[in-house]
């Protein structure tokens, strides 16, 4: 059973689409049906931690951007229950610090009831690094098909909206 869900905050929940005319990103959108499936993992009682590789400054102005919250899904207005910035943690992924961080902010004590889900090969391989039960690739991100096939995964997904057909009721043997 899946009771904590980490995903890449940039890649796997948001995007920046497009740059403005110096060349930084616009704001973040959000990927789109990511509210709808964070809200119903939350409502299975799924826990939710982003990770971000930013600092907590950036991390927190992506997320006003967003009007996004972060708190107990009994509260009502938090879209996450955490988030784990790198400013934060000893070492970035692909160390497991961060996934490690995210279970400590959300009270989650089992590593194999963790799903880790990524665009990316650092947060994947921070995921296997961690021990956690679940580590799957998503591909609203940078990386391709190919590139997250290579990494340690247990399933490449189009989307993070996919998780909820994922129906996982264990980790699977290794």
């Amino acid at each position: 059973m899946i009771t904590l869900a980490v995903l890449g905050f940039e890649g796997a929940a948001i995007r920046r689409r497009s740059t403005d005319a110096a060349g930084f990103p616009n704001a973040p959108e959000p990927i789109r049906g990511v509210e709808a499936t964070l809200f119903e993992l939350r409502r299975r009682g799924v826990r939710i931690a982003l990770v971000c590789e930013a600092t907590r400054s950036v991390a927190e102005a992506t997320l006003a951007a967003l009007g996004w919250r972060v708190g107990a899904a009994s509260d009502g207005l938090g879209v996450v229950d955490a988030v784990v910035c790198a400013d934060e943690v000893a070492v970035a992924p692909p160390a497991p610090y961060a996934v490690h961080h995210a279970m400590e902010l959300t009270g989650t004590s089992d590593v194999r009831q963790v799903l880790v889900a990524g665009d990316g090969l650092p947060v994947l391989e921070a995921g296997r690094a961690a021990g956690a039960g679940w580590v799957v690739g998503v591909l609203t991100g940078a990386a391709r098909r190919d590139e997250l096939e290579a990494a340690p995964h247990d399933a490449v997904l189009s989307s993070v909206n996919d998780l909820l057909a994922l129906a996982v009721p264990a980790a699977p043997a290794r």
